[in-house]
C-alpha cells in the first residue's frame, strides 16, 4: 500500500516519510513489517534513506528497479561482494558460536528461527527474523567485533536479507529449503560443533548467492567465454 501511494503521488518526490510507528498505525502493521516494505522500496529505487534524517520519497527520475543498498543503487556484481564480505565474517562468527554459546544464546537463536518459521508459514514479512538469527549467531560467537561487523554494515545486511527472500518467496520449495539450512546452522552450534556450523552457514551463504544469480565480474566473462 505505501508503494501504491508513492506510485500514485500521495506523496511527492523529496517529501520525508512519517516514522516506522507512524506507518505501523496507519497500515495497522508491525513495526518489522513496516521496516521491511521500506527496505523494499529502497531496492526498488522509490525511496532513499538519511541517517538521522529519516526516509525521502526519490525523484521520479531515480525511482528504477534495481539492487539499491546504503541509499544508492548497486548492481549484482557489487550485491555479490556483500554476500562474500558475510560468508567471511559469517561462516567464523558461527564457528565460535558453536563453541562459546550459552544456553541464553540458544535461546535467542531459537526464538529468531521460531519466530522466522512461522512468519513464513503464515505469509508474513520475514526478513526482520531472519536478520535476528544472524545477529544472535554473531552475539553468541563471544567476539563483539564480529557482533560491530554486522553493524558496520547493517544496511547492506538488511538489503541483502530482504532482496534474498523477495527472491525465495516467489517459490514455495527455495523458501523450504533456505529453512532447511537455518536449521542446519542452529542444530551445528547447539551440537557445539564449529566446523559443522562453519560448514553450514558457508553452505547458506554460497546457496543464497547462487539464487540470486550472483557472480563477480570476472568469473562471469570467463562463463560467458566458455559458453
Amino acid at each position: 500500500m505505501l508503494e501504491r501511494d508513492i506510485r500514485e503521488g500521495k506523496f511527492a518526490p523529496g517529501a520525508k516519510l512519517p516514522t516506522e510507528s507512524a506507518l505501523a498505525e496507519q497500515f495497522a502493521v508491525s513495526r518489522p513489517a513496516v521496516r521491511e516494505a521500506i527496505a523494499q522500496l529502497r531496492s526498488a529505487g522509490l525511496v532513499h534513506t538519511r541517517q538521522g534524517a529519516g526516509t525521502f520519497v526519490a525523484d521520479a527520475t531515480s525511482a528504477r528497479s534495481a539492487f539499491s543498498l546504503a541509499g544508492r543503487q548497486l548492481d549484482k556484481a557489487e550485491l555479490c561482494y556483500v554476500f562474500e564480505i558475510r560468508e567471511e565474517v559469517e561462516t567464523g562468527a558461527a564457528a565460535l558460536a558453536a563453541r562459546y554459546r550459552s544456553l541464553e544464546d540458544l535461546d535467542a537463536m531459537r526464538v529468531s528461527l521460531n519466530r522466522l518459521n512461522d512468519a513464513v508459514e503464515h505469509g508474513q514479512p520475514a526478513a526482520q527474523h531472519d536478520i535476528d538469527f544472524h545477529h544472535a549467531i554473531a552475539a553468541a560467537s563471544g567476539n563483539r567485533f564480529f557482533h560491530e561487523l554486522l553493524e558496520l554494515f547493517a544496511e547492506q545486511i538488511v538489503e541483502s536479507i530482504v532482496i534474498a527472500r523477495s527472491n525465495t518467496a516467489r517459490t514455495g520449495r527455495l523458501t523450504h529449503n533456505v529453512q532447511l539450512e537455518h536449521q542446519s546452522i542452529f542444530e551445528a552450534i547447539e551440537e557445539g560443533n564449529p566446523e559443522a556450523a562453519r560448514a553450514a552457514m558457508h553452505v547458506h551463504l554460497s546457496n543464497a548467492k547462487k539464487r540470486l544469480g550472483l557472480r563477480r565480474p570476472a568469473e562471469s566473462s570467463r562463463i560467458e567465454a566458455a559458453e
